[in-house]
Parts: C-alpha cells; structure tokens; sequence
C-alpha cells in the first residue's frame, strides 16, 4: 500500500513538475524574445531622434557659414568650423555629457579626413543608400570587441547650401582647402553613422529573466507542497481505505463497511457503489446454493422437454420422408400409366383424321381438338414425371453438341402456329459466333419451349415475343433471352414464380390455364447444366427472361454420355 500511495504521489508530482517547467519555460523564452524586441525598439527611437538632431546643427552649420568666416566689414576668415567638423565635435560632447560610449560621424565613401573613413559595416550601408535612394535608414545589431551594439545610420542628402564646398565646379578647391566633388541637388552626400552599446539594456535584460526564473521556481516549489498536501489529504488516504476494503473482499470477507471513508467528490460515489456491489455480492453468495439447485432443477426439466421435442420432430421428419417418397412414387407410376393410354389417344385420333375426308370438317374440327387437349394433358404428364425423377435424385442428362441455333428453330416451329393465331410478332435473332454447348439437348429444348410459351399464353393479342441468343466472351458463357409485352409480374411475386404448383396469381390459373410447373422445371434444368436463370418484369409492360449457360461444360469432362 505504502508503494501505491508513493507511486500515485509521485506521478502526481513528476506531471506538475513537467507541466510548471513547461510553462515557465514557455513563459520566459516569450518575454526574452519581447524585451529584446522592446529594446531594438528603444534604441531605434533614440538613434533616429539623435541622427535629426545632428542633421539640425549640421544644417545649421551650413547656413550660417558666411555669417562665421566673414567678420563686421566684410573680412573673409576660415574659421575650421565646416558642419563635418561640427558635427564629430558635437558628438564627442555628446558622448561625455551623457556618459555614455555612443560615437557619432559623419561618413561618405569619398571622405576628406581620415576620421570619417566608413568601415567595413558603414561601407555597406553606404552602397545601400546609393542602390536604393528611398531608403531612408538603415540599422542593424553586431559585435564590436566581442560586445554587441547597435549600429544605425542615415543619409544626408546634397542640398543648395552644400554645393558651395561640394558642387560644381569638380577638382576646385573650396574654402576649406579640399577639392569640390562636383555633386548635384538630391546626390549622396554622406551618412551620419551611429554606434550605441547595448551592454546596459542586455543586462537588464538578464536581470529581469534571473528575476522571472527566480519567481517561477517559487511559485514550483509552492504547487508541489500545495498539490502534496492535498493529494495525500484528499485522494492518497481514502484511495487507501478503499484498497484495503477491496483487498477484504478479495479475501472473502463481503462484511466491510464503508459508511465512515473520509472522501470526496469522485471518490465517494465510487466507495457507495462499491459498498452496493459488496451488499449484493453478499445477498447473492447467501442464496447462490438454493438458487443454483433449483437453476439446475429447471435445467433438467428443459432438457427432458427438448429431448422429447427432439424425438417428435425426427420422428415427423422419417413421416415426411416417408410421405414425400410416396408422393413421388405415385407420381411416376400415374404419369407413367396415364401416358401410355393417352399416347394411344393420339396415335387414334391421327388415324381417324387421316381417314376422315376434308369433307367432313366438323370430324376434322373435333379430332385437332382432342389432339390439341391430348398434346397439352401428355405435356403436364411429363412435366409431372420429370419433377418427380427430380425430387427423387434420378434425373439425368443426355450430354451431347449441341447447336444452339437448331434447338431455338425447332422451338420456333413449334411456337409459330400458335402466333399467329393470336395475331403475335414472334422475332428470333442468335448472334453468328454461339460456338457450340455441351448439354441435353431435349432438356434444353424444354427451357426455350417452356420460356416462349409463357410468353405466348401471357401476351395478348398484336402483342411481340422476341427470342434472341448472344455471346459473351467475358463470362464465356451463352445468354439466352425470352422478352414478352405480356402482363407481367408484380414485384412482390417475382420470388415465388420458381416454386414448383406456383403461379404468381391465382386468378393467372383461372383465365391462362396450368400447373405451374414448367418454370419450376426449367429452373431445374437450367442449374443441372450449371448455368443460371433470372426474371426481370414490370406489370402490363412485359417480362423478360434470361438465361446464362456456361460454354466449357464439366458436365462430363468434355465428353458426350450421361450425367446424373
């Protein structure tokens, strides 16, 4: 415990400690960058306010010349007193009255006295003034003798009152015995150049960040007894208790109390719902056996009604194997039995109609009709028969090549009388490059058959019913399509129009007639080639049914023969 409370304490004092040091060291880089850029501010103003007043007395100068080297009667004297004279002297003065180790001149690139030769820095502010005659300062902060100082100058300007030492005419000497420049009105003339220590305003500088550090150090040490104090008071002591409480319980001993904990705050409320938790865990421990025995009671009482539950179902499922299989069994042996009789009803019917005479057409008339209904009742049969095979495992196909393009004519033939009784334009288009299928080629024949005469029995008169066959090479497989403008289907029937005795309205049986079997039959047919069908409808606009078979068939490893 003593481990966990000097743990939590340091961390607690590690993070403020950071955080302080952090702050504080934010805090003085922001006011050493301040005072530093308060300073250059200072040291500009003042360089700038000294630069005018020397440029004041070197104007002054300038125009009172003749007033100083010509006496009462009109006398010329040269007194040595020129404003480049002036001006270094009024520096010096400056510089001794103000205690100070400011330096004051005047300098030019073509000087007169060695005093006001520019120096290395000087020089360089001087071509500046020369490339860029808007410039009207020009300061910086360098080092002189190790120290640093703040360096500024500013260009004098050739005014009326200077051409008479330094215009026109160039090489003459003036009355100072130098000889003119031959400068014109607005010509560089010069820079008064100024040179201030910074060594004072540094050491302030010092002495308010050692000030500042001095504080924050303080006022750090004064948050650390602070936070302290009141974690080991506040958070320490009562997270304390509460460990030993839990430690209690841990050991088995759900009889704590935690009604007198000294906390607060967050701390508290965690106490109440821990003494909640422990409150329950005892009730609960009380009564877990009695709860645990009758948990176990009902268990055993819901395993026997599920095992009973379990006998019943497998026993209704053997039923309902047993009853699908009789289904199918009878299915096939009624078909079987129904076929053989009717197959002789149509062989009849064709030798009476070929021995009735066109004269007879109301003979003719009947006997096509009992062979139209013969056709259609043989047709369910085997519809019936096939689906049985199917539900029974037995189905099987014919493998062969097939030309896809013979199966649809035949399908055509069949499909066309029909057709044109009901006024329908029936259109079959197969694109040229359908290479040729592995497959059963009468159980293929009943898919289009049973598509387009969907389509014909569902499309009313001058209606269209358009068969078409493509290609393609991506999925390399053949698409096999059966559009109508029949009734269609409404959405919510699409996916019951599958199932085997389904049609997708009842009032479809009614008015069209059938099983509802051949779509069943075809979908079938369809998967046991490996392929796919879809139904895609709209109501009184039509539907359209398309069919994917794959072209390289594993049927029967590319072989023609049986598969099952």
């Amino acid at each position: 415990m003593k481990q966990y409370n000097d743990n939590l304490t340091f961390t607690f004092m590690l993070g403020t400690v950071i955080v302080i040091f952090i702050m504080m060291g934010l805090k003085l880089s922001w006011d050493y960058t301040q005072q530093q850029k308060q300073v250059q501010k200072e040291l500009l103003e003042k360089a700038q306010v000294i630069t005018k007043q020397q440029k004041a007395i070197w104007e002054f100068m300038i125009i009172n010349q003749d007033r100083i080297n010509y006496d009462a009667q009109g006398n010329f004297e040269f007194k040595h007193l020129n404003c480049s004279t002036v001006a270094m002297g009024v520096g010096v003065i400056l510089a001794e009255m103000t205690d100070t180790d400011y330096t004051i001149k005047p300098t030019n690139i073509n000087y007169r006295n060695a005093l006001n030769a520019p120096d290395e820095f000087e020089l360089a502010s001087l071509y500046k003034f020369q490339a860029n005659p808007k410039l009207q300062e020009y300061w910086a902060i360098t080092t002189d003798n190790g120290e640093k100082v703040f360096r500024y100058l500013s260009p004098l300007v050739i005014t009326e009152s200077c051409l008479s030492c330094h215009g026109e005419p160039k090489g003459e000497f003036d009355i100072s015995g130098y000889r003119k420049e031959g400068y014109a009105l607005g010509d560089l003339g010069g820079a008064i150049s100024l040179t201030m220590p910074m060594n004072i305003s540094l050491q302030n500088i010092k002495a308010n960040l050692i000030s500042n550090t001095v504080f924050f150090l303080a006022l750090m040490l004064a948050c650390i007894v602070i936070i302290y104090f009141l974690v080991t008071r506040l958070v320490i002591r009562s997270l304390s208790e509460l460990e030993e409480a839990v430690g209690e319980v841990g050991r088995g001993n759900l009889n704590i109390n935690l009604a007198n904990l000294k906390a607060r705050g967050e701390i508290k409320r965690l106490a109440n719902h821990f003494q909640h938790m422990t409150n329950q865990l005892r009730d609960l421990y009380n009564t877990l056996e009695q709860k645990v025995e009758n948990r176990t009671k009902e268990l055993q009482k819901a395993n026997k009604i599920l095992e009973r539950h379990q006998y019943e179902l497998q026993e209704a499922n053997k039923k309902l194997q047993e009853a699908n299989k009789f289904k199918s069994e009878f299915l096939a042996l009624m078909s079987h039995e129904l076929r053989t009789p009717l197959t002789s009803v149509l062989a009849f019917t064709e030798i009476l109609a070929s021995e009735v005479g066109p004269q007879a057409e109301k003979t003719q008339h009947y006997l096509e009709e009992i062979k139209a209904s013969s056709q259609v009742l043989l047709g369910l049969i085997n519809n019936i028969l096939e689906m049985a095979k199917i539900e029974a495992g037995k189905s099987t196909l014919q493998i062969e090549t097939v030309d896809l393009s013979d199966v649809i004519a035949s399908v055509e033939t069949v499909a066309m009388p029909l057709a044109l009784r009901k006024n329908i334009n029936l259109k079959v288009m197969i694109s040229p490059d359908i290479p040729l299928l592995k497959a059963d080629p009468e159980k293929l024949r009943s898919v289009v058959e049973n598509l387009v005469g969907n389509a014909l029995k569902f499309t009313n008169k001058n209606g269209q019913v358009e068969i078409s066959a493509d290609y393609s090479p991506a999925d390399n497989q053949v698409l096999i399509k059966v559009k109508d403008t029949g009734i269609g289907i409404k959405k919510e029937e699409l996916q019951f129009i599958f199932e085997k005795f389904t049609q997708a309205d009842s009032s479809i049986s009614r008015n069209y007639g059938g099983t509802g079997l051949g779509l069943a039959l075809t979908k079938e047919f369809v998967e046991l080639h490996k392929g796919w069908i879809k139904v895609e409808s709209v109501v009184n606009q039509g539907t359209t049914f398309t069919v994917g078979l794959p072209c390289v068939n594993n049927l029967s490893s590319n072989e023609e023969g049986t598969f099952q």
